[in-house]
């Protein structure tokens, strides 16, 4: 059998080409192109990457942490002598004292807690240029991990002269709260 059209014409400059394997180099994509709903069943998957771990930063000195806890811990003592003074101005000397044990304690406990969990940070640690942060992955303290710092340091402080007469040393507590003190300018 002998097809006489392919014949005549056997070469069509303008006939329809096969679609190209790679796209046009200047090619745009389509604006109003609708994403598929569901992907193709034979498409390849991508691989996809590992996990990174974050990068949590080194703890600061320990004689900047010292002098950030001092400089907290001033301002704790003369906020609450401060508050009781002006809550228990005429009262006796027994609910002077209550009153200065109740704002000592509430004043440590909005600065050391809460401004670690909302600020990240307290005033001292704010003048020394240092941040609280989660060990795990350096993002903000989580209210529990805060008030157990906040104990473990109100323990650990008056403990210490007990330390020093059965003869240890008397280091400083490393944080059993998973938080920890970095410098501001390597968590950028």
């Amino acid at each position: 059998m002998i097809d006489y059209q392919h014949q005549q014409h056997p070469h069509q400059p303008y006939a329809p080409q096969p679609p190209y394997a790679q796209p046009h180099p200047y090619a745009q994509p389509d604006p109003y192109a609708q994403p598929h709903a569901y992907p193709h069943p034979y498409a390849q998957q991508h691989p996809q990457p590992y996990p990174q771990s974050p990068v949590v930063p080194e703890p600061i000195s320990d004689e900047r942490r010292m002098l950030s806890a001092t400089i907290d811990g001033a301002i704790t003592l003369f906020a609450g002598f401060g508050l009781a003074h002006q809550l228990a101005d005429d009262k006796t000397v027994g609910i002077y004292w209550a009153y200065v044990a109740a704002c000592f304690f509430g004043v440590s406990f909005v600065h050391h807690v809460l401004g670690a969990v909302i600020f990240r940070t307290t005033v001292g640690k704010f003048l020394l240029v240092t941040r609280v942060v989660r060990e795990a992955d350096a993002g903000r303290p989580q209210f529990w991990q805060a008030v157990g710092r906040w104990l473990l340091g109100l323990t650990w402080l008056p403990l210490q002269p007990l330390w020093s007469l059965f003869g240890a040393e008397g280091e400083l507590y490393e944080d059993a709260c998973g938080l920890r003190n970095v410098r501001s300018k390597d968590l950028r």
